[in-house]
C-alpha cells in the first residue's frame, strides 16, 4: 500500500516509522527540512520538502498512485485543505485527517473527512485508567 504522511512532527514522524517498518510504501510531505531530518537514515521512505497542500509537491510524493493520504499537522486548516485536495483533485480511496482543535470537528465531519482527535482518544485512555484503579 502506498502512504502519503503530510505533516512530520512527533505523530508523523512515529506513524511514518512504523509504516515503513511494516513494509508500506511511504511517503512524507512538511515544509520543515529539521523535521524531515528527524525520520532519520533508517527511514527508506521518500521524504519531500514543500508546501503540503501544493499540487506539485503532492504529485513529486507520488499522490496519483496514493492509496492512503494522512494529514497530522498542527494546524486544522492546512489539515482539512491537503486532505480535500487529495479527495477531490486526486480521489485518493482513503483519507484520515487530524483533528487538532476539537471544535471543529463538525468541519471535517460536513466535508465527509475521516479523523482521528488525540485529545479525545487520550482522555478516554487517561479516564479509563482512573476509573480501573480508584484511590
Amino acid at each position: 500500500m502506498y502512504i502519503i504522511i503530510v505533516g512530520c512532527g512527533r505523530l508523523g514522524c512515529t506513524l511514518a516509522r512504523e509504516l515503513s517498518d511494516a513494509d508500506y510504501d511511504v511517503s512524507v510531505v512538511d515544509s520543515d527540512s529539521k523535521k524531515l531530518a528527524s525520520l532519520g537514515s533508517g527511514f527508506n521512505g521518500l521524504q519531500i520538502k514543500g508546501i503540503e497542500f501544493d499540487l506539485d509537491i503532492l504529485r513529486e510524493a507520488g499522490i496519483e498512485q496514493a492509496e492512503c493520504f494522512v494529514t497530522v499537522t498542527p494546524d486544522d486548516n492546512l489539515n482539512i485543505t491537503a486532505s480535500l485536495i487529495a479527495k477531490k483533485i486526486f480521489n485518493v480511496p482513503r483519507i484520515v485527517a487530524r483533528i487538532n482543535e476539537p471544535k471543529k470537528k463538525s468541519i471535517y465531519d460536513s466535508l465527509e473527512i475521516e479523523t482521528i482527535n488525540p485529545t479525545e482518544i487520550s482522555a478516554f485512555i487517561l479516564k479509563s485508567r482512573i476509573e480501573e484503579n480508584p484511590t
